[in-house]
């Protein structure tokens, strides 16, 4: 035995020795092991401080950097638009001012910056390509923003400019509107204007010219500068443009290849993004370029036009002086006239005799000066017409005569005779022809014999010769005496007659000619109208040729006339003067005829000279203009066409620049045609200046002003024709030559670019040789080391392999030597203690020797396999390299040559290095670009060293990710997806929601059965997923496929759609953390998973989601505890399934049946008469309970949560209830229904799942119900979330603001509509808190249970507290599931009138009351508060209505209050129900369908004074009076609006849209009479006082009508509301008013106006009658003056009493709500208001009694 021992133990020695040596031959190696690790410490301590200032700097650089890009995006985004530009601009200065500041300091830190940067580049930092990037990027965005700002201080020099402008010329059109206004009101004037208010006024019009005048030079002004503002409207995407907008840039800007530069014209295509456009640049080329740097040039067509109204306008108020002006002349030298006249008309023979010479020469002179003005301003004013023109020349005429009658009597001796002869004379000879025939000759020279006997008369007169001459009035006196007459006066006579028809003759003909000569201000380009008017001036010459002899023969006749004038004695030379002035006129006609001829001669030679330079200017202008056409058209092709090579590049350029050389060449050309423009013009305005020239000494010769007709001049045609010639030129030639420039420079770029990839390619070819060489050296003397140590290791192999085979062979003696002791042991039986001993020693052993050879064995497999592997592997790297170096061996010369020659380098083709991401492909460049692989590793790919399946391998989390939760595993059962999970109650519905929601947005849905990833899509038909919950997994997917932007088109991130409002910030967080737990952000674009801090660099997340992320926030819900985790926490409570890798969600094995003793809901029914424990279905179906009651108790339970056993203490859903035949059918579906509560209620319009007070909100759910199921969530621990599946209190669900303020206090106020439960013990009315607290415990459960009193034992009791007992009646609507009130249905038109008076008596709430009277008399009243019905119980007792004994049944508790009613009620007429009355005269009788009862338990005086009946509504109701007055419930009196006002139990407000109501609908209504008052009647009555007259006069103009100013007529509201005459909010309350009190009004005739009647009258469109026919839309703009909740007009009306007597309409009223709230308008009453007595709580109110002196009742006692 101890041989045995000994034997194994040296073995093992041995082997332990065999360690010892291998491990001393090893101390070399760890020597060199540790001198390489000293070698890696300092490297990495050197690699940590690097990093440390590489993290360092870059943190700097990144965030200047993005103080940069801050910067560029807040200016980038700034609309430079016209909208509130006069707000921006003061605003925007200032903030300029800021950002120069910033700039200023944020230069000095840059400084700094760079002096780190460039101290790293100089001392070689490993990442200094990195750096450099960095510090680049840094001051190419710098450089950018300054030359943002550059662009930004044009803007707002040009902006300011453009809204100065438009300041100013809103400035000086108002100048010009008071200008306007004082010349047409002020200078008003008649032919009864007075002559001096004539000069006044005259006087004062010179002045206001002046003033006027002062305008022009702001006209022109403000003309000048419209010229050089900008366009700011077309800035707005909205604004559309007919025609192209042309921009220009401020600065330099390059996209790519393209670029537009400083003043670079281009054309706008498209601005509907605010930051960047789309514009057209030169070359033709399309590009996004930043709004900032584009500014639209002038000219500004709004600009123009308005300046050109303004100068327009300026223009016709001087039109209007001018006109002014000439007609205060005319009335002016019109009154001079009459005057003059009038006082010639009264001068006599002895006045004129008495007057010097000179006097009564200045009198006849001014009437002709004055009679010339009138002629002269008399044509062009309308004050004078042609009859006024003649009438006062005939007077003008008399009064000349006259002057010369008077002149000739005092020169003639004091004849009667002869004065009385010569007045006949004067009268007859006016005419010339009288005159020229009474001065007829004989040819001899002698007096006919007819003629001589006159001759003692005629010829001894002063013979008047009156004519006109070049329209001047020559008065010519021949006296001559009867000797002379006979002698010489015949032949003088006749050569004077010669001369004066000469001169009439030739003055008609010259001013023929003259007239035709001034018709024409310019000469024509047209060619053929030229040549007419050269013809016609031709004619005219020939014309005056032929007439010549007029002229010839007048002057012979003026030669003969002093001729005979010099025969006469010197005694009677009396006619020398009139004979120089026919002398002179002669003269001056023949001087006149001659200017003609020379004006005709001249025109003719300047005509035909001007004829010969438009025909040259046309055809050499025309040629040019059609060049530039074909020209620009050529331009435009060769702009569109494209090129893909070099060549075509080349050739395009080579064809661009010969266009281009063309082009100009075209230079010389167009200046030939400016020239010829400008010879041709010059001649035309020496033209013009001629004939202007002409006509003003015409005009100035014959003193009469020549009308002008202002044309434009065709030299300004011409300038402005060659001025556009030059414009399109210049265009030409910029567009060719920056079109020239763009291909000159990309033909530069393509080949800087084709020489910078030649060489990069082959520096990288050199560089990738020279690797190669450098990497097989190193191979080389690898390989070398690894022969070695192979030959070390097989040598080692082989001697552990020998060993090995020692081992086994000692291991077999062993085993030999173990069976002979085994069979020595057998043997030695007796020696039993000590063969244990040795056996269980040498089991001992044997067990550690084997399990020692064991691990020998696996250790020397393990590393005899890796040796093999390795040396597998050194032998094929050896083959390569000496195949690498064989070639490269035989080819030693070839490699210079192949690095400068060979361009096509062996490679991967970039396009197919395509790894597959999320959703889609995504390329190794884009992988680079987000840092998921790095450079190095891209290159190896591009060689081909690495494929694509070994990286993606390496970057398999960022590519696919880690996974998400796939299913639920339950127990030891199967998998299962999340869907059925939730379909088997195994998850919550919000909690399964979320989990497929994370499973959208990381990528696919996941089918955990097959493994299967799937869209979203697809998972919905194969029925993986639900169809209900496609809507809100649609969104969660496009966190993961990318959110469509609605305006660019592009694809948003989950984190890029929160900050652009499409997504909520709750849900965007809870997708994004799902996302970083599998993997990453994700990137919608790459489809990859990025981290956190790289998505924030690209944007794909913010700062505030970034820290939010950072915090690890609870956004899931953990399934067993209902608590809120994170995404993190439930991955690592998930398990990983071994076969198919899924991670799955373990949850607790168990059913939809869950114990229930935590639970705090009434779990069932005590019968103490049978101390049994029930359910509520069982004692209902036991007679124990009521439906009614059965149903609230159950709804309760399932609205906390769970179905509850009460006997076997189990909880379980609505459905398991039923299988389990704990609920009947008949509940089924409403208690389904009030499991939502619980769950979540689905909204049918939108899809989502609602919590239940928003589905109260949205009428999902009737409200009181609703009420009811929320006050037992309250009452059994907490409202609970349907999201989360937590209870919170009230106050934690009101700041989260699940529910309203009103709600909120109907909560927590124990009122009547929170008293939803009904004790069957007492029959009251409780809260479920209330119930609860009268439940008991049961002791073997713990469970609530409602003890039921013995009936017996109940009987025994000596008094019950019957007081208040309510029943409602709630009807669903078949189609939706939706719960309402008996009114909502009616209104919906779900039941009929007669069902509705039916369900609505069914609804009551009775209540007991003790009214004691003054006397001290008392009687007991039941009332239903919901009817308003009354009942005397001793006055029914009289009446046999019910029994004694019925009577003691209800005292002693046997017989409820309802069934007390009911009886009662059975019995009693309807149609007539009344209270016996103590004082008839204040009697009022109403009816109302709905409430008509005290709204407060309290009643007060008056009480026992007032009846109350039920009629139809039908019967009184006036559709067409709205509410007139107030009834107060509390002391049951009906009070006008105003009293209620002054009471305080109706606000202002509500009083105020009251009589607004009235008013508009007929006038103020008296309650007292039924009478309709206008304001100051109802005023006068004090009915209403003054302050709330003057607050309704629109709603009475509403009635009346308000003024057209238009058409002086009256308009209607609805007319009204169009022309804007009223408010659109008055206005809209005010047609609701009168359309809910029969159609709106008719103003005038007070009658009313249908809709359709409306609408065809154009009162209405269709839209406005729609929305006044949708009364449930209307504006709760009352506070119900009894429940103070918010109401609408109309469902004030439908909850109206009226009085039967007078209809009035009457609205209930009292100081504290019905529903537990204040009225927020009586908080602080004033002085004599009575809410401040009735403060406090309504149970306070109704538990104490009130004396109000002679009245007084209290509540029934419980002794009654």
């Amino acid at each position: 035995m101890k041989w045995w021992a000994v034997c194994i133990l040296m073995k093992w020695l041995s082997c332990v020795s065999v360690n010892v040596q291998m491990q001393k031959g090893e101390k070399s190696l760890l020597h060199i092991l540790d001198q390489e690790w000293d070698s890696l410490q300092k490297m990495s301590h050197a690699r940590s401080s690097q990093l440390r200032e590489l993290h360092n700097i870059i943190m700097e650089i990144s965030e200047a950097i993005m103080w940069v890009n801050i910067r560029e995006e807040e200016e980038l985004v700034f609309d430079w638009g016209d909208k509130q530009i006069d707000t921006y601009i003061p605003k925007k200065q200032e903030s300029y001012s800021r950002l120069m500041k910033e700039l200023e300091s944020k230069e000095k830190d840059l400084n700094k910056v760079k002096g780190k940067v460039d101290q790293l580049l100089k001392n070689q930092h490993p990442a200094s390509d990195k750096i450099e990037a960095y510090m680049d990027t840094l001051q190419t965005q710098w450089s950018w923003l300054l030359q943002i700002t550059k662009c930004i201080n044009v803007h707002l020099k040009e902006n300011a400019a453009y809204s100065q402008f438009f300041k100013e010329a809103n400035e000086i059109y108002c100048k010009l509107e008071n200008a306007n206004s004082v010349i047409r009101n002020k200078f008003k004037c008649d032919k009864n204007t007075s002559l001096e208010q004539l000069n006044v006024l005259l006087k004062e019009l010179e002045k206001e010219k002046e003033r006027v005048a002062e305008n022009k030079r702001l006209v022109h002004t403000l003309v000048n500068k419209s010229k050089s503002i900008i366009r700011l409207k077309p800035r707005n995407p909205e604004e559309k443009s007919n025609s192209p907008v042309i921009v220009k840039a401020l600065c330099d800007f390059k996209q790519d290849q393209k670029g537009i530069f400083k003043d670079d014209e281009g054309i706008l295509k498209d601005n509907s993004q605010r930051s960047k456009w789309n514009v057209t640049g030169p070359g033709g080329l399309d590009m996004l370029v930043p709004s900032v740097c584009l500014i639209i040039p002038p000219p500004n067509p709004l600009s123009i036009s308005l300046a050109q109204k303004n100068e327009a306008f300026y223009d016709s108020i001087i039109s209007i002086w001018d006109h002014l002006y000439i007609t205060l002349k005319s009335l002016i030298s019109w009154q001079y006239c009459v005057r003059d006249i009038d006082y010639i008309k009264s001068l006599t023979f002895n006045m004129l005799s008495k007057m010097k010479p000179e006097e009564y020469r200045r009198i006849i002179t001014n009437l002709e000066l004055h009679f010339q003005d009138f002629l002269k301003f008399s044509k062009d004013s309308k004050m004078f017409g042609p009859e006024d023109t003649f009438s006062l020349e005939s007077e003008y005429k008399n009064a000349q005569a006259h002057y010369v009658t008077l002149l000739t009597t005092a020169k003639q001796p004091a004849n009667g005779t002869h004065t009385h002869n010569l007045s006949h004379t004067n009268t007859h000879t006016h005419t010339r022809k009288k005159v020229l025939g009474q001065l007829h000759i004989t040819p001899t020279g002698a007096l006919t014999t007819s003629h001589s006997k006159s001759i003692g008369v005629n010829m001894q007169l002063c013979l008047l010769l009156c004519f006109y001459v070049s329209g001047c009035l020559i008065y010519v006196c021949v006296c001559v005496c009867v000797c002379v007459c006979v002698c010489l006066g015949g032949g003088r006579l006749t050569a004077l007659r010669g001369v004066l028809e000469g001169l009439l003759c030739t003055n008609d003909i010259v001013k023929v000619h003259e007239v035709k000569l001034t018709e024409k201000d310019t000469s024509f380009l047209d060619l053929a109208k030229l040549q007419d008017y050269c013809i016609s001036l031709r004619q005219m010459k020939a014309d005056l040729e032929q007439k010549k002899e007029l002229l010839t023969s007048m002057e012979v006749a003026l030669t003969q006339a002093m001729y005979w004038n010099g025969q006469i004695d010197q005694s009677f030379h009396q006619c020398d003067g009139d004979l120089s002035k026919y002398k002179e006129l002669v003269g001056q006609m023949s001087d006149r005829w001659r200017r003609i001829l020379t004006q005709i001669d001249s025109r003719l030679w300047d005509l035909e000279k001007q004829e010969k330079q438009v025909k040259h200017y046309q055809q050499s202008s025309s040629q040019l203009s059609q060049w530039m056409d074909n020209t620009s058209q050529r331009l435009d092709g060769m702009q569109a066409s494209k090129f893909s090579s070099m060549n075509a590049l080349l050739e395009h350029l080579n064809q661009q620049k010969a266009l281009h050389s063309e082009i100009k060449g075209k230079k010389e050309k167009v200046d030939d045609v400016q020239n010829d423009a400008n010879m041709c013009a010059t001649s035309i305005k020496d033209y013009e200046m001629q004939l202007a020239s002409y006509g003003a000494g015409l005009e100035t010769l014959l003193n009469i002003p020549i009308k002008r007709t202002v044309l434009q001049s065709p030299a300004t045609v011409l300038s402005q024709e060659a001025g556009d010639l030059q414009s399109r030129y210049i265009e030409l030639l910029t567009r060719s030559s920056d079109y020239y420039k763009f291909l000159a420079e990309m033909r530069k770029s393509m080949e800087e670019l084709k020489v910078r990839t030649r060489t990069i390619e082959l520096q990288n070819e050199r560089d990738s040789l020279l690797a190669k060489l450098r990497l097989m050296e190193a191979d080389k003397g690898k390989l070398q080391r690894y022969e070695d140590e192979l030959s070390r290791l097989k040598i080692t192999l082989e001697s552990e392999l020998r060993q090995k085979q020692q081992f086994q062979d000692e291991l077999a003696k062993i085993r030999k030597d173990l069976n002979h002791w085994k069979s020595q042991y057998e043997i030695r039986e007796t020696d039993k203690n000590k063969a244990e001993k040795d056996k269980a020693s040498s089991l001992i052993e044997i067990q550690r020797l084997t399990t020692e050879l064991r691990s020998v064995e696996d250790r020397y497999k393990t590393r005899l396999q890796k040796l093999e592997l390795e040396v597998s592997d050194l032998m094929r790297r050896k083959e390569s390299v000496e195949k690498e170096l064989w070639k490269l061996k035989q080819r030693p010369n070839t490699f210079p040559k192949q690095t400068q020659t060979d361009e096509n380098m062996s490679t991967v083709d970039p396009s197919k290095l395509l790894f597959d991401g999320i959703r889609r492909k995504v390329t190794a460049h884009q992988l680079l670009e987000c840092g998921i692989i790095e450079k190095v590793t891209l290159d190896k790919l591009l060689r081909g060293q690495k494929t694509v399946e070994e990286v993606a391998v390496s970057i398999q989390p960022s590519l696919k990710g880690t996974g998400v939760i796939a299913g639920v595993v339950q127990g030891s059962q199967k998998r299962l997806s999340i869907a059925e999970a939730k379909h088997q109650k195994l998850l919550s519905p919000e909690c399964a929601i979320m989990l497929l929601e994370a499973q959208a947005a990381t990528g696919h849905i996941i089918d955990p059965k097959f493994n299967e990833k799937m869209s979203l899509d697809t998972a919905c038909s194969r029925n993986v997923v639900g169809t209900e919950d496609r809507d809100t997994l649609i969104r969660a997917e496009a966190a993961c496929t990318g959110f469509k932007d609605p305006y660019t088109g592009k694809l948003m991130s989950a984190g890029q759609a929160c900050k652009k409002g499409h997504l909520d910030r709750e849900t965007t967080l809870r997708l994004l953390q799902a996302q970083e737990a599998a993997g990453g952000i994700i990137d919608p674009v790459l489809s990859v998973f990025l981290p956190k801090n790289v998505a924030l660099d690209r944007s794909l997340i913010d700062d505030e989601l970034y820290r939010a992320l950072n915090k690890n926030p609870t956004c899931y819900v953990e399934p067993e505890t209902g608590k809120v985790v994170s995404y993190s926490e439930l991955r690592k409570k998930s398990i990983m399934e071994p076969t198919m890798g899924l991670l799955l969600l373990p949850v607790k094995d168990e059913t939809s049946i869950k114990p229930c003793c935590d639970y705090n809901c009434v779990a069932g029914i005590y019968d103490e008469a049978h101390q049994r424990v029930l359910p509520f279905y069982k004692a209902k179906q036991d007679g124990l309970l009521r439906p009614g009651t059965t149903l609230e108790l159950l709804e309760a339970q399932a609205a906390t949560g769970f179905m509850i056993d009460p006997i076997n203490n189990v909880g379980m859903n609505v459905e398991e209830a039923w299988k389990r035949g704990l609920i009947g059918k008949e509940f089924k579906e409403k208690l389904h229904s009030a499991e939502k509560a619980v769950t979540g209620y689905k909204d049918p319009r939108t899809g989502e799942i609602i919590s239940l007070f928003q589905a109260i909100e949205r009428g999902i759910i009737e409200r009181g119900h609703g009420i009811r199921l929320l006050e037992a969530q309250i009452a059994s621990g907490g409202i609970i979330d349907p999201k989360t599946g937590r209870r919170i209190n009230v106050d934690e669900a009101y700041a989260k603001g699940y529910f309203d303020r009103t709600m909120n206090q109907i909560l927590k106020y124990e009122g009547d509509d929170t008293k939803g439960f009904f004790d069957p013990n007492n029959e009251e009315n409780l809260t479920y808190l209330q119930l609860t607290k009268r439940c008991i415990r049961d002791p073997k459960t713990g469970l609530l249970l409602l003890p039921l009193m013995d009936k017996k034992k109940q009987a025994d009791l000596s008094s019950q507290k019957n007081t208040l007992r309510k029943r409602r009646v709630v009807i669903v609507d078949p189609e939706t599931g939706k719960e309402m009130s008996v009114r909502e249905a009616y209104h919906r038109e779900l039941i009929d009138y007669d069902t509705f008076l039916e369900l609505s008596e069914q609804e009551c709430e009775w209540e007991e009351i003790t009214i004691t009277n003054s006397d001290g008399s008392s009687r007991l009243v039941i009332v239903d508060r919901k009817t308003g019905k009354q009942y005397d119980i001793q006055d029914s007792l009289n009446k046999g209505i019910i029994s004694r004994s019925t009577l003691d049944q209800y005292r002693a508790g046997t017989l409820t209050l309802t069934q007390l009613a009911n009886l009662i009620s059975s019995k009693t007429s309807t149609s007539e129900l009344a209270i016996s009355t103590s004082i008839p005269d204040n009697l009022a009788t109403c009816s109302s369908p709905t409430e008509v009862a005290p709204s407060s338990p309290t009643v007060r005086k008056r009480f026992a004074s007032v009846s109350i009946t039920l009629s139809p509504p039908s019967d009184v109701l006036d559709d067409q009076s709205p509410i007139a007055a107030i009834f107060d419930s509390e002391t049951l009196e009906k009070i006008t609006v105003s009293e209620a006002l002054r009471r305080g139990i109706v606000d202002t407000i509500t009083a105020q849209r009251l009589l607004e109501a009235q008013v508009c609908t007929g006038g103020v209504i008296n309650p007292a009479t039924g009478q309709r008052l206008f304001l100051q009647d109802a005023v006068h009555q004090g009915i209403i006082d003054d302050d709330m007259a003057s607050k309704l006069k629109p709603a009475q103009k509403a009635y009346t009508g308000f003024e057209d100013v238009k058409t002086q007529g009256k308009m209607s509201a609805a007319e009204a509301m169009k022309e804007k005459w009223l408010p659109y909010e008055a206005g809209q309350r005010f047609l609701e008013f009168q359309y809910l009190t029969g159609g709106l009004m008719e103003p005038g005739s007070g009658t009313r106006v249908s809709i359709e009647e409306a609408i065809r009258r154009g009162w209405l469109d269709g839209k406005g009658a729609q929305k006044l026919q949708d009364t449930k839309s209307y504006m709760k703009i009352l506070t119900c003056p009894k429940t103070k909740l918010k109401v609408s007009y109309k469902e004030a009306l439908d909850n109206c009493m009226v009085e039967e007597t007078k209809a009035i309409k009457m609205l209930q009223a009292s100081s504290m709500s019905t529903k537990g709230i204040s009225s927020p308008y009586n908080i602080s009453p004033g002085p004599g208001s009575r809410t401040g007595s009735r403060s406090g709580s309504r149970s306070g109110s109704r538990r104490g009694s009130v004396d109000y002196t002679s009245f007084s009742f209290s509540r029934i006692s419980p002794s009654f």
